[in-house]
């Protein structure tokens, strides 16, 4: 008699753990998805941020070059002047450079907002 109730109270064990593992992995999965999607809002962050320090110094540049040019063509207005001042050649013009903002490149960062972005379930 003693082996049908060990056998029972092992089955009952084994039917008893499968329920209990179920119903904690059912309740833990909200916590990763809610994970993964902290992650991800901290990876777009990032990405914003990097977007954003790339085209600063993108600019940076572009306005270090287009005073370099201004330079250039400042001194070859005056070389033509000095040597040929009565020849019909048109001055080089100068580049007009456009300030841009922190505001305005804020500005166009955040316009990638969580509306516009699509997050791909990888998992499914």
């Amino acid at each position: 008699m003693e082996w049908p109730l060990v056998i029972a109270t092992f089955v009952l064990g084994i039917l008893l753990g499968y329920v209990g593992r179920t119903i904690i992995a059912r309740n833990s999965e909200p916590n990763g998805k809610g994970k993964a999607f902290e992650q991800t809002k901290l990876e777009l962050s990032q990405h914003k941020q990097e977007v954003t320090d790339h085209f600063e110094l993108h600019h940076k540049q572009l306005a270090e070059l287009t005073e370099q040019l201004n330079k250039v063509n400042k001194q070859w207005n005056e070389a033509a002047n000095t040597l040929a001042p009565k020849s019909t050649a048109k001055p080089l013009a100068n580049l007009v450079s456009h300030e841009v903002t922190q505001d305005s490149i804020d500005t166009q960062a955040n316009e990638l907002t969580s509306e516009n972005v699509i997050i791909v379930n990888q998992k499914n």
